[in-house]
């Protein structure tokens, strides 16, 4: 997936090549992040496993906190990206919110460990990369919070604050990567049902009735 990321200094002018360069970093760093952590991980590993020069690689990159800003953008575009198709999939708010919890849960998975490592390292960013991760971070909540937004309005939430709530299903999200060393005898299906329940449960849309709306 592309990145726009203008405020990464660059050497080189040229878009498409630097979001190529910038795929190739990503790709790199993701695998060692992950395994390694992000401090342990050396500018020169990167670069190697990027086949790059390491001056190369210094001319699409300003500093080894903007590989870091990479990995985070590339996370964050995978769950637009996976949140943008559970969108077109049904125009019902309940089923909107119930695959958007699976896939938020289903990429945690997929990425767990590359997850630990973002959460713990995310404030060694400096002022204005954090901002940066801020933003795309809201862009993700505002997708669910559009669909909470449109599920009260239909009648089938009771929200009385969508951005609250969206933030904290995602937060709920989280507890799968988090706290997984407390959660040994579970398996995704298990967690992922068991926060779908506690969501709908909590906002309405866990009411049987045949339309998954609420009545007053």
């Amino acid at each position: 997936m592309p990145m726009t990321l203008s405020r990464i200094e660059t050497v080189v002018k040229d878009r498409a090549l630097i979001e190529r360069r910038h795929d190739q970093i990503c790709d790199a760093a993701l695998q060692f992040f992950a395994r390694k952590g992000y401090h342990q991980t050396s500018v020169r590993e990167i670069a190697e496993a990027a086949h790059l020069s390491v001056g190369t690689l210094y001319t699409y990159i300003k500093t080894k906190e903007d590989i870091l800003l990479l990995v985070y953008h590339r996370i964050f575009g995978l769950f637009q990206e996976r949140m943008s198709k559970v969108m077109v999939k049904s125009d019902n708010p309940t089923a909107q919110l119930r695959a958007a919890i699976e896939a938020t849960l289903k990429l945690y998975d997929d990425y767990h460990d590359l997850i630990l490592v973002l959460y713990q390292e995310s404030h060694t960013l400096r002022r204005e990369a954090l901002q940066q991760l801020f933003d795309v971070d809201r862009r993700y909540v505002s997708m669910v919070q559009a669909i909470i937004e449109t599920g009260n309005g239909q009648g089938y939430f009771v929200a009385k604050d969508s951005n609250l709530v969206a933030i904290a299903i995602l937060f709920l999200c989280a507890v799968w990567p988090l706290k997984r060393w407390n959660l040994k005898r579970y398996d995704l299906a298990t967690v992922t049902d068991g926060v779908i329940e506690l969501v709908l449960n909590g906002i309405g849309g866990g009411h049987g009735l045949p339309d998954d709306r609420i009545t007053d």
